[in-house]
């Protein structure tokens, strides 16, 4: 979604989202490169990868900035984050990216209009910008119009949009400069989503806090809370990612649990329940659920979108469920759904998990509102999914139901 984000426990690395652009190509993600893709990120509408030198690129549209780079409008090709040869990280937001450096520091660049970039304005960006006062993050993660991350110590340190509570500070006021998220001082990871957040604890619960009005808190509730709140009989998690409206995470069993929005199917189970009368519609659950027992039992990691969701397995296959109208499960558009889709959901959504067609060697992933990207064991990358505004960074402005390669 918005950011996505997807974060693991024993291992912090850069899956997190990107930001997307659209113009020139360049030949980092060609054979023989001697600066290779090292983690992806998927954003909004733009996805970013960290390369093997510690620079960034990205590619998709760049209306406020987000590739970091000073072209116009989008672009279809991967270009250069302007100033950035230490990054570590990346994670890609609504229209927003930001990297933690090799000292601990954290760059943002793109829409800052409600103080997402942490640099105490209000001003969009196109290249990075310091974010005020971090020098020993671990985690980053970009949301909707918010961001967070992890520091050292364990606590999380939340800028940006507030109107939900996604900062966690008991407020509902925007902040432009870094603000404490009560109550957390064992975090191992983060995940940003639309208007919530999500941190995994070191004893593997989770804590979420923001907009819960789907039940995206997995709390046993549809309040928001502006303050985190234990997600109700989550334990033994190992990563986490919030999407739009839902939240999935990897358990230590290799199986996954989701809550939240179901009305797409993202959830990975039944949207009807049929009862002798009436007909229930299945379309949220505010309580943690088993996506698919059945097929996923080896995820590694997972990756929430705006509707839909992906897990990259053991075997390094990736399967994703949920809302299939533009391609984001990457199966070349067939579906194997049953059951009744909730109101609203697209005859091509599916519960049961579909494989990414041709992805067998799957190091990371990530997933934007409507496409996925896959860092592969050589270091390239491909992406599916829509493609208006060059997300999938080959070139074209074609959406492909199935896997292409970035440029």
């Amino acid at each position: 979604m918005k950011s996505s984000r997807l974060i693991t426990f024993f291992l912090i690395m850069a899956l997190i989202s990107g930001c997307g652009g659209g113009g020139g190509g360049n030949d980092e993600f060609q054979s023989g490169s001697a600066s290779r893709a090292s983690a992806v990120a998927g954003g909004d509408l733009h996805s970013c990868a960290l390369l093997s030198d510690n620079t960034i690129e990205c590619w998709g549209k760049n209306s406020t900035g987000q590739l970091g780079n000073t072209i116009p409008s989008l672009s279809l090709s991967p270009v250069a984050v302007s100033g950035v040869t230490t990054a570590t990280q990346v994670s890609g937001g609504g229209s927003h990216t930001c990297a933690i450096l090799s000292d601990g520091a954290i760059n943002c660049w793109g829409d800052n209009s409600s103080g997402q970039l942490g640099n105490n304005s209000n001003t969009n960006s196109t290249t990075p910008v310091a974010v005020s006062g971090i020098s020993d993050a671990t985690a980053v993660s970009a949301g909707g119009n918010h961001t967070c991350a992890v520091l050292s110590g364990g606590t999380v340190e939340c800028w940006g949009s507030n109107t939900s509570g996604q900062l966690g500070n008991n407020s509902q006021s925007n902040s432009s400069i870094p603000v404490s998220v009560s109550g957390i001082t064992t975090a191992a990871a983060v995940s940003a989503g639309g208007n919530h957040t999500c941190a995994l604890l070191s004893d593997g619960t989770a804590r979420c806090w923001g907009a819960n009005t789907l039940g995206q808190l997995g709390n046993s509730s549809i309040t928001n809370s502006s303050v985190p709140v234990t997600v109700t009989n989550l334990a033994d998690s190992t990563g986490i990612s919030a999407g739009s409206n839902h939240t999935c995470a990897v358990i230590s069993d290799g199986t996954v649990d989701c809550w939240g929005d179901n009305s797409s199917g993202q959830l990975g189970v039944l949207w009807t329940l049929i009862s002798f009368f009436p007909t229930v519609n299945v379309t949220m659950s505010s309580t943690p659920v088993t996506a698919a027992s059945s097929t996923i039992t080896t995820a590694r990691a997972v990756a929430a979108g705006q509707a839909h969701s992906c897990a990259l397995l053991s075997d390094n296959k990736i399967r994703c469920w949920g809302d299939n109208s533009l391609g984001q499960l990457g199966n070349g558009g067939s579906t194997v759904g049953f059951a009744s889709p909730g109101s609203g959901a697209s005859a091509s959504t599916t519960i049961v998990p579909v494989l990414a067609s041709g992805i067998s060697t799957a190091l990371g992933l990530d997933s934007g509102l409507y496409h996925a990207c896959a860092r592969l064991t050589d270091s390239n990358v491909k992406c599916w999914g829509v493609n208006s505004s060059g997300q999938l960074g080959n070139g074209t402005g074609i959406a492909s139901s199935t896997p292409v390669e970035v440029e």
